[in-house]
């Protein structure tokens, strides 16, 4: 079983995500800020971290490129979820590491196509 780790100050947000991962027969952790996500990914372990930007305490660029300096998450997909859906965002996004960006509000759909295309390849 794959696990996913969800980074989101949005407790909705979280729940949405968990929801719709849980169904597709993920295991799903949370965190709500940047700084606990690190922590979690440490203990946690994921295959993959479904990251939001605006957090407090730790914008999720910042934990994009702690994670991506630090050899043992080397094989951790990431995916940014964010509201800003502009261009420059997108290209930041990559240039840190990021594997793909989904923009909010996004359907039950795109999350869990985005994140199979992500954990299959």
């Amino acid at each position: 079983m794959k696990k996913i780790l969800v980074v989101d100050d949005d407790r909705l947000m979280v729940d949405f995500i968990v929801e719709c991962l849980k169904r597709d027969s993920f295991q799903v952790e949370t965190a709500f800020d940047g700084k606990s996500g690190l922590a979690k990914a440490r203990a946690f372990r994921p295959d993959l971290m479904v990251l939001d930007l605006m957090m407090p305490d730790m914008h999720g660029f910042d934990v994009c490129e702690t994670m991506r300096r630090e050899p043992e998450f080397a094989g951790v997909k990431i995916l940014i979820s964010s509201g800003k859906a502009y261009e420059v965002d997108k290209k930041a996004a990559k240039r840190l590491g990021a594997d793909d960006y989904i923009v909010k509000p996004f359907s039950v759909e795109k999350l869990l196509a985005t994140v199979r295309g992500l954990l299959s390849a």
